[in-house]
């Protein structure tokens, strides 16, 4: 054995795994400067920032209840303005407002057997539903493109459309218009809304619109006439345009709660001997039937009816 010492001293080597020196551990955090007159300084500063907070006075209390006192007054005489412009227009509308209490049967008759093309039994059955003397109508023409239900509305309107109780729409304008703004169903005794441009799609949407006027006629104890135009065009499987039976149903189903007397017309699709009458009537100077059929040849009667036959005429320089 060698002579060499090789002993050692308990505490000379420590082997426990979480000894640490006291004396090893040196933790400086340099963001953090802790001192009195640091501490000081900053007391001052807020104590400053405390002082040089402007005090509020009793003018500038005044101040401001002016301010509001005048911002106040601005907003009554706005409220006023309006007030007086309102009760201007509305005084205004009373004063002058014309109601058209009766229809001209007899001239409407003459003016549908000279103006309107094979729908003789329609014009029949819609005059038959003006005169029938009944609080509340709703009258449905339906029937294809060109067959005459638009043609037919502007004939009766053309002569009292200026009056206030006489109302005409077009979708989707019909929708959009409240009962509130339309003062002939208060203060007339009779009115009539006509709404065109309507088709199958909207069957169901008009339904509600349609049963609030006819409530709103009944509890001012008025009469009312709902003319409704409908294209009932429908593609089948050959493409052809027509209407079919479904149609009816689903419109006598959407109006069936409403509380009215209804009145379903159908228009006819048109014949080329109708087609051929509808270009005549357009016709200037007179022209030839061989003329005249040659023009018909610009023209698809199962098509477009007697639909924009002046205006085609008019493109073909015919007229």
């Amino acid at each position: 054995m060698d002579d060499k010492d090789v002993s050692f001293e308990p505490m000379d080597v420590d082997v426990s795994s979480n000894s640490v020196s006291p004396m090893e551990i040196s933790f400086v955090e340099k963001d953090l400067e802790f001192s009195l007159d640091n501490i000081k300084k900053e007391k001052e500063e807020i104590t400053e920032e405390c002082l040089n907070i402007k005090p509020i006075t009793v003018n500038d209390l005044i101040k401001n209840y002016n301010r509001n006192k005048v911002s106040k007054k601005q907003i009554a005489k706005l409220v006023l303005y309006i007030t007086v412009v309102i009760f201007a227009f509305v005084t205004y509308q009373v004063k002058y407002f014309k109601c058209n209490e009766s229809l001209n049967i007899s001239h409407l008759r003459n003016t549908f057997a000279s103006k309107i093309y094979g729908q003789t039994s329609g014009t029949e059955k819609l005059l038959k539903a003006l005169e029938s003397d009944v609080p509340n109508k709703i009258i449905t023409l339906y029937g294809g493109t060109g067959v005459g239900k638009t043609y037919t509305a502007s004939l009766i309107l053309e002569n009292i459309l200026h009056y206030g109780n006489i109302y005409h729409y077009t979708m989707p304008g019909f929708l959009q218009k409240s009962s509130d703004f339309m003062l002939g169903l208060i203060y007339c005794e009779s009115s009539m809304i006509v709404v065109d441009d309507l088709n199958r799609n909207d069957i169901l949407t008009v339904k509600d619109h349609i049963k609030d006027l006819i409530t709103k006629s009944s509890k001012y104890s008025k009469k009312i006439i709902i003319i409704l135009l409908y294209n009932c065009d429908n593609m089948d499987e050959r493409f052809f345009r027509k209407c079919d039976n479904n149609f009816l149903h689903e419109l006598k189903n959407s109006l069936k709660n409403i509380d009215a007397n209804k009145f379903y017309i159908k228009y006819e699709s048109l014949t080329e001997e109708v087609l051929r009458k509808c270009i005549k009537n357009e016709l200037t100077d007179k022209k030839t039937e061989s003329d005249i059929a040659h023009i018909m040849k610009n023209f698809n009667v199962t098509v477009d009816g007697c639909k924009g036959v002046y205006q085609k005429m008019k493109y073909l320089n015919i007229i």
